[in-house]
């Protein structure tokens, strides 16, 4: 090791063996009623991913010390098509997550997607794939990542650089 380094010690073993086993604690709860295609389970999704946005949010606003305005709107209310939450990061760029229905084989298949707006463009669908599988924790928080960092990349763009409080 150089003079002035310093040892970047990894998280504490116990710690990841929490997150390990939370991590499998929540996927077996969300797969449960993310691989179930009725309304009620897929409404009980949107909701799980609300309360999950609601979380990041926080934070985001943690870490940004107020920087950044980051909003979610309230939960819906109804198992209903077309119930819907929406994530707001600064002015103009948003995550919407709507329960949906599509028929199917003549059998109705309720399913939440999520698209990601900007005052460049948007809305544009943002998953997930079927072919990789259900919502997850980490996949919400890697399109509040991405819609985070267009944020940053327009604050970059517009000669000003967030600092924090």
């Amino acid at each position: 090791m150089k003079a002035g380094e310093t040892l970047v010690r990894p998280e504490p073993f116990s710690q990841r063996v929490r997150n390990l086993r939370d991590a499998w604690a929540e996927r077996r709860q969300v797969q449960r009623i993310a691989g179930a295609h009725d309304l009620e389970s897929q409404f009980s999704l949107l909701l799980t991913l609300h309360s999950w946005a609601l979380e990041a949010a926080m934070e985001i606003d943690r870490v940004y010390a107020g920087a950044v305005a980051v909003a979610v709107s309230d939960p819906p209310t109804a198992a209903i098509a077309g119930a819907s939450f929406s994530v707001f990061v600064g002015n103009d760029h948003t995550l919407a997550f709507v329960l949906g229905e599509r028929q199917r084989a003549g059998a109705a298949r309720w399913s939440v997607s999520v698209s990601v707006g900007s005052a460049e463009g948007g809305p544009v669908a943002a998953g997930p794939e079927r072919r990789n599988g259900h919502w997850t924790r980490a996949r919400l928080e890697e399109l509040l990542l991405t819609v985070l960092g267009a944020w940053e990349r327009a604050q970059s763009d517009g000669g000003h650089v967030p600092t924090g409080r």
